[in-house]
């Protein structure tokens, strides 16, 4: 299951006009189905100090289990991921398990992988 999440997550942008464009700080969501269930994921990515390309990610997901047609009743998770911003790669990197977000810029959806 923690595979599929890190496969087939898919990050939609939100766009602020104020921010300028080595700000990544913004909302994304994503939600999906797949045979196993439904996940509705939701990140809040902000920087987490004033210098620097240091972010940090607030991961708000609930997931709905399903097996032979039954649903189960909805699982929350919730994590804090800080990550370092690689401005010229565009990736951001979670420090603590290595995870990569890849995109080309603010605008474009990111995938973990």
């Amino acid at each position: 299951m923690k595979y599929a999440f890190i496969c087939s997550l898919i990050l939609l942008v939100s766009c602020k006009g104020s921010q300028s464009a080595d700000d990544l700080s913004g909302v994304y969501t994503s939600s999906y189905e797949h045979e196993f269930g439904k996940t509705d994921d939701t990140l809040n990515l902000s920087k987490a100090n004033s210098t620097g390309n240091v972010y940090q990610i607030e991961r708000h997901s609930g997931l709905i289990k399903k097996m032979d047609g039954k649903e189960f009743p909805k699982e929350i998770v919730t994590e804090t991921w800080t990550l370092d911003y690689n401005p010229e790669k565009q990736t951001l990197t979670e420090m603590k398990k290595g995870k990569q977000l890849f995109g080309t810029n603010r605008y474009t959806k990111f995938a973990i992988g």
